[in-house]
This record gives structure tokens, sequence and C-alpha cells, in this order.
């Protein structure tokens, strides 16, 4: 099963929000399924969108029945526990179109799958710092400050 999940699932949490709302709606399900022809079905349960895209697109190319759903929870889990995942730390708290961009090049450059866990530490001034395994990349202006110490008495004399 491929799925390709969407820029708003960014970290391990949001896909168990998703995971959540998909066992709603699979509770559902097997609830209507039993009921017997003729009877009153309930509504659909009150779940977000971007489950509903996630049904949507799991149902293109498998049967959306409760074995099916099931499958659907599965790999989902599977998916949120093996994903690689990478940090990011910015310096003030992103917006949702930030973070919406840093995940859709994150999975167009890096894996498909990979989460992204925002964090924020206004001490770096700017920038970012990219932490993924144990690698650190610092691209914050306080690295650059820190790196360029010794240049500052001659920036400050020619101002």
């Amino acid at each position: 099963m491929k799925l390709s999940l969407p820029s708003t699932i960014a970290s391990s949490q949001d896909l168990n929000d998703i995971i959540l709302d998909i066992r709603e709606y699979a509770k559902w399900y097997s609830h209507n399924a039993i009921k017997k022809a003729g009877s009153k079905k309930s509504e659909n349960p009150d779940i977000s969108s971007t489950a509903k895209e996630i049904l949507r697109q799991y149902s293109d190319s498998n049967s959306l029945n409760s074995s099916g759903i099931s499958e659907l929870i599965e790999y989902l889990e599977r998916l949120r526990s093996d994903a690689p995942t990478i940090s990011v730390t910015l310096a003030s708290v992103p917006t949702s179109d930030l973070k919406k961009s840093i995940v859709e090049w994150s999975r167009s450059n890096l894996d498909p799958n990979v989460m992204v866990k925002f964090q924020f530490n206004a001490t770096i001034l700017g920038g970012l710092v990219v932490k993924c395994g144990s690698r650190i990349f610092d691209w914050s202006f306080r690295r650059k400050i820190l790196d360029n110490r010794s240049k500052y008495p001659e920036i400050l004399r020619n101002v």
C-alpha cells in the first residue's frame, strides 16, 4: 500500500490524530454494517478533512470495508513508528504556510513519508537549525555571529 501523506500531516502527532479519526470512522462503519437493511443509518462521524482525504485516497486502490480500514490503520501506525523524522528549530513559531512549505520540500527532496517536528527557540535570532538523526545543520543567525565574532570590532569601527 502506498499513500502520499498530505502536507497537513507534518509530525507523528498529526498522524496520530488522523489515526484516531479513522478509528472513529471504522467504529461508525462497523456499527452501520451490522444494522438490518431498511433501518435508518446514522450520520457519518465528524472527522477531519485530512482523514477524509486519506480514506478517499485509500479507497481508490483498495476496498473500503472493515478489514480494509483495519489494514489502513495498521499501515498508518507502522508509518508513524518507522518514518524518518527531522526536527526544524526556528526563531519564532512558524506559520501554517511556512510549515506546509517545509513539509512539502522535505517530502519531495528527502523522503515521501518524512515527519517534520517543529520547535522554536528565540535565542537562534533567525534562520533555522535542522536535526536529522545525529546530524545537526545550523543555519542560524546566532551561529553566523559566533563564527565571525573576530570581525565585529572592525565592522563597528567602520560604522
